[in-house]
């Protein structure tokens, strides 16, 4: 058995850190993006109830994972610990506990765990299970003990890492709650299950809100309802008493640019956009001005509004629209939301950089080529990126939720856009990887299409974060090295 343990000091007092991770969203929000990904939470009060999790393999960036589930077994006044049910280790039991300080918090993470069956083997299954190992074990040359010494201190180091970065992490969202703090509102989010609305719906509740969710299927839990874009169905429950909507929907563009996906990709956010605006002035217009249903409507654009060529050009929100198939969506996606706007709700449009995480996106397609060498920039790599962290993404839906004076669309981008040279070499100087070599436009032709290589990464947006910085907002990751160590650190 093995014992690793972590101390973590916080400036809120403990009941605010506490209250923190035992709400909805708080194992997402702390999880590291390249130790894995949260599948379902569970909840750490609820003793009995299950978390499950894509738990990433070391040095893989979270591109290889294992599932995990882990059941919240104990809690107490300042503890509560929570168990391996399956997973990689023979077993594995995790508790935090809190203790207050003058002026601060401090959170002792104990972790104790066994790589291998012990000598006591409950079941017949186990028994094979463990002899497997022995043998193994025996192949290799090591035995039982020395295999220990190594995996654990391997483990150690893993662990080391993955608390480093969770005491990051947390830190950086009791300041971020701090600076939010307001009154708990109710917010609708349609796309919650996607790469951003998961870390917004995170952020909200773990802010004390409450997120109610469209779903296109059956609905499976109180906070769920059911809407049909295509059908142009919808069921309104869901707006009584919310304050605000939050619109993150859409097929995917990282995909072969052929008609029908291009149909799927303006479809996508056409129809469900149109329906939520529709719906929402009607809805507006019903109340009377009562304030029984959301007066704020956010939803997602993207920088792509510009156009593909702008080349080094400067882009404020009030530059003229670009040509081309994205260009179009994006002119079409953001004219849909003027039935909210007409209505008299606050209507703000998120034009949203190139996301870089580990989670999704380009930056997890071109993984595999950074971590063996062979990531590189396409073209002559003097393209502007205008990019922007998960992080900063999801922190920048929030912020608009809460800032009453932002409306109109907003560039959602990190104040200091890179060359897609600068870009591709800062993610191999990341992972220790070289990234030096142009890649051939012919080679992601070959996934996106030639128009797509166009649109996408041949793309030069040099779009401008000056109206969002003005409003406030103080980004989690503002610097591109710091933002992809932080997303890819192995």
């Amino acid at each position: 058995m093995a014992i690793f343990t972590h101390t973590s000091t916080f400036t809120p007092s403990q009941e605010t850190v506490k209250t923190w991770l035992t709400r909805p969203g708080a194992l997402t929000r702390a999880t590291p993006h390249w130790s894995g990904s949260v599948k379902k939470e569970g909840d750490p009060q609820d003793l009995g109830s299950q978390a499950h999790l894509a738990s990433a393999l070391p040095f893989t960036s979270g591109l290889l994972t294992l599932p995990w589930t882990a059941e919240h077994v104990a809690a107490g006044e300042d503890t509560f610990t929570d168990q391996q049910a399956k997973g990689p280790f023979s077993s594995w039991q995790h508790t935090h506990d809190f203790f207050e300080t003058p002026g601060r918090t401090v959170m002792r993470d104990t972790v104790t765990y066994e790589l291998l069956p012990g000598e006591e083997l409950g079941t017949s299954a186990q028994e094979a299970k463990g002899k497997a190992k022995q043998q193994g074990l025996k192949l290799l040359g090591t035995g039982r003990k020395g295999a220990e010494k190594i995996g654990d201190t391997l483990v150690n180091k893993h662990l080391t890492r993955v608390f480093d970065a969770r005491e990051r992490r947390i830190a950086a969202d009791l300041e971020f709650q701090e600076r939010y703090a307001h009154d708990p509102i109710t917010v609708v989010i349609a796309g919650a299950s996607g790469m951003v609305g998961q870390q917004v719906s995170a952020l909200l509740t773990g802010g004390g809100h409450t997120v109610r969710t469209l779903v296109r299927r059956a609905p499976q839990a109180e906070n769920e309802f059911r809407w049909d874009p295509a059908a142009g169905e919808i069921d309104t429950e869901a707006f009584d008493g919310a304050q605000a909507v939050i619109h993150l929907g859409g097929a995917s563009i990282n995909q072969r640019f052929t008609e029908q996906n291009k149909k799927a990709i303006l479809e996508s956010r056409i129809q469900s956009t149109t329906l939520l605006a529709n719906t929402l002035a009607d809805v507006a217009r019903k109340d009377g001005g009562a304030g029984q249903v959301p007066h704020t409507f956010i939803c997602a654009s993207a920088v792509g509004f510009y156009g593909a060529d702008r080349g080094t050009e400067v882009l404020t929100e009030d530059a003229p629209a670009g040509s081309g198939f994205l260009a179009e969506v994006c002119q079409q996606w953001e004219a849909a939301t003027e039935p909210a706007k007409e209505a008299g709700l606050r209507t703000v449009n998120i034009r949203t950089g190139l996301v870089q995480s580990a989670l999704g996106g380009m930056l997890k397609v071109q993984l595999p080529l950074f971590l063996t060498g062979t990531g590189g920039y396409v073209g002559s790599g003097e393209q502007m990126q205008s990019w922007v962290s998960l992080d900063d993404i999801a922190g920048i839906y929030v912020h608009a939720l809460f800032t009453d004076s932002l409306q109109g669309p907003v560039n959602a981008v990190a104040p200091t856009p890179v060359t897609a040279k600068k870009l591709a070499k800062t993610v191999g100087a990341a992972l220790k990887r070289p990234a030096v070599l142009p890649i051939p436009p012919a080679a992601p032709a070959l996934l996106l299409k030639k128009e797509g290589v166009q649109e996408l990464a041949l793309a030069s947006q040099n779009a401008s974060a000056d109206k969002l910085v003005k409003s406030g907002y103080v980004f989690f990751e503002p610097a591109l090295r710091q933002a992809l160590e932080h997303e890819l650190v192995r």
